[in-house]
C-alpha cells in the first residue's frame, strides 16, 4: 500500500484541545488510501541537536553553539594567527556565547593582546605558564596539606609508600622529569579522547587499528611470545610475497622484543599526528616512547589520575573512614571546569585550534535526557530537551524537579516558546514538540504557558 507523505501542519490534521490546552491524539493522511499515524516521529539525535542554534538552553535560557558552527569557525582560521586578530574575530562570540570559566581565560587573552599582539594563542598560554602554575598552585596547596596530614595517620605498612606516591605527586605539580611505566590502558584512553574531537573519519579508522594492535593481549602476557601476524601488521609485511626467510632473519626477534614493536606503534600513530597537526597527540607519543624506554620524562599532574592512584596506595586500608576522608578531599581539588588557572595549565602546548575547542565546547548544543538514561528514560524526543554542555554535565542523576530548582522557570518558558518557532518553521514535528512539554511538565513538576502553541492547532 502506498503512503503519501504527511505534512505535520497541515489544516487536514485531526486535532482536538482538551481543557484549553493543545493536544494531538493522531494525525490522518487523507490521500487515495486512508492511514492514521500516532506516537513520535523518528528525528534523530543528531538532527535534534542540530537545531540548538535556533533555540536556547533549557536551564539558564543562554543561547548555544551548533557543532557545526564550532567547525566552521575552525575551518575558517578564527583561532589561528596572531591573538589581536582572534580577540577581534571572536569578540561576538564572547559576548554572546562563553562559558564563565572560559569567558575569564579569554579577558586573560585580551589582556595579553595589549601587550603582545603578534603572539599566537599557543604562545600566549606557553608565556604565561609559570606565573599560571603558581597561582594555582597556591590554591590547591589546602587539599594537598589536609591529605598529608591524614596520610599521617596511615599504619607503618601504609607510611613508606604513601610518601614515595607524594614525592612523585609533587615532582609531577613542579614539572620533574620521573620514570613512569608506559600504561597501554591510559594512553588509550587520552588517545580516544583526542581523536574524538577529529572530523577526519580516516585519520580516526587509523589510529584506532594501531590502538588494536597495541592493546593486542600478548603484550602483557610474559609465557607468550608476539604472534608473526600482528608483527606483519605493525611492519606492514605483505602475506602475498614469498618471504619466510626474510621474517626469519629481519622480524622474528621482534617476537620476544615487545617493546620495540611498541615503539613502533607509537611512533606510526605520532606520524599520522605529525602530519596532521595535533601537537598534543604527537607529544603524547613522544612521552610515551620515552616511557617505554625508561627515560624519565615530564607528566603533568591530573586530577583524575591522582584519585586513582591514591585510592590504588591506599587500597586493603583496614581504616576505611580514613581512607574515605582523604579521596573525598582529593576530589574537591579545583578542576579546569572550575579553575581558569587550571584549565590556562591544562592548554598548555595545544595548537591553537585545539585551545578554541575547548574554550568553546562546554556552550555547544546538547542532548538533556529529561529522565536519565540510567533511570531507564526513553531515548526519543519525548524524553530530550537541549541544554548547554556545560550544564548538562553537572546535573548527573538528580530528579528534573530537584535540579530546575536552581534555575528560573522563565528559561524553561523561554525554551518551549521557541520551540513553538521551531514547530511554524516546520523544523520540528508539533506532536514531538508537545511530547517533550508533557515529559517536561511532569517530570520538573512545573507548569507552563502553552498559549504560542494554540495558534498552530487547526
Amino acid at each position: 500500500m502506498k503512503i503519501s507523505p504527511v505534512n505535520l501542519l497541515s489544516k487536514k490534521h485531526s486535532q482536538i484541545i482538551v481543557n484549553n490546552e493543545p493536544n494531538i491524539r493522531y494525525y490522518q493522511n487523507y490521500g487515495s488510501d486512508s492511514v492514521k499515524f500516532s506516537g513520535y516521529s523518528k528525528i534523530s539525535a543528531k538532527d535534534f541537536k542540530k537545531l540548538g542554534s535556533y533555540t536556547t538552553c533549557f536551564y539558564t535560557g543562554n543561547p548555544m553553539l551548533s557543532g557545526e558552527q564550532l567547525t566552521k569557525l575552525k575551518k575558517q582560521g578564527y583561532f589561528e594567527g596572531s591573538i589581536k586578530d582572534v580577540v577581534r574575530r571572536l569578540k561576538p562570540y564572547k559576548e554572546k556565547y562563553l562559558a564563565p570559566i572560559e569567558r575569564e581565560v579569554f579577558e586573560q587573552i585580551e589582556k595579553t593582546a595589549k601587550k603582545n599582539p603578534d603572539m599566537d594563542l599557543t604562545q600566549l598560554f606557553k608565556s604565561t605558564y609559570e606565573n599560571t602554575r603558581t597561582k594555582f598552585r597556591e590554591v590547591q596547596k589546602p587539599s594537598f596539606d589536609a591529605i598529608k596530614k591524614l596520610g599521617k595517620r596511615l599504619p607503618k605498612e601504609y607510611q613508606k609508600s604513601f610518601e614515595i606516591f607524594m614525592e612523585t605527586v609533587d615532582k609531577k605539580l613542579y614539572d620533574k622529569p620521573l620514570k613512569q611505566d608506559f600504561s597501554t590502558k591510559e594512553f588509550t584512553y587520552k588517545v580516544n579522547n583526542i581523536a574524538e574531537r577529529s572530523s577526519d573519519e580516516y585519520i580516526k579508522t587509523n589510529i584506532k587499528n594501531l590502538l588494536e594492535l597495541l592493546n593486542d593481549p600478548y603484550f602483557e602476557r610474559n609465557d607468550k611470545s608476539l604472534r608473526p601476524t600482528l608483527i606483519k601488521k605493525v611492519f606492514k609485511i605483505n602475506n602475498s610475497t614469498p618471504q619466510n626467510n626474510d621474517y626469519v632473519k629481519y622480524y622474528k626477534s621482534y617476537e620476544t622484543n615487545k617493546n620495540a614493536v611498541k615503539i613502533a606503534i607509537l611512533k606510526e600513530i605520532s606520524e599520522i599526528a605529525n602530519q596532521n597537526g595535533y601537537k598534543r597527540l604527537e607529544k603524547l607519543c613522544e612521552t610515551s616512547i620515552d616511557m617505554v624506554k625508561g627515560i624519565p620524562v615530564t607528566i603533568p599532574f591530573n586530577n583524575k589520575s591522582f584519585i586513582y592512584d591514591l585510592d590504588k596506595t591506599l587500597s586493603g586500608l583496614p581504616n576505611q573512614q580514613l581512607k574515605e576522608k582523604m579521596i573525598k578531599i582529593a576530589m574537591q581539588l579545583p578542576t579546569s571546569a572550575e579553575n581558569k588557572d587550571a584549565l590556562m595549565l591544562k592548554l598548555r602546548d595545544s595548537d591553537p585550534n585545539i585551545i578554541g575547542d575547548r574554550l568553546f565546547n562546554p556552550v555547544l548544543a546538547s542532548i538533556e535526557h529529561l529522565v536519565p538514561s540510567s533511570m531507564q528514560g526513553e531515548n526519543n524526543i519525548s524524553n530530550w530537551v537541549l541544554a548547554l554542555r556545560y550544564i548538562n554535565s553537572k546535573r548527573g542523576n538528580k530528579p528534573l524537579s530537584e535540579f530546575l530548582k536552581g534555575y528560573s522557570i522563565k528559561n524553561q518558558q523561554k525554551y518551549i516558546d521557541n520551540l513553538a518557532k521551531l514547530v511554524k518553521q516546520q523544523r520540528i514535528p508539533l506532536e514531538d514538540a508537545l511530547a517533550q512539554i508533557k515529559t517536561i511538565e511532569n517530570e520538573g513538576k512545573i507548569k507552563l504557558n502553552k498559549s504560542k502553541f494554540k495558534e498552530l492547532i487547526i
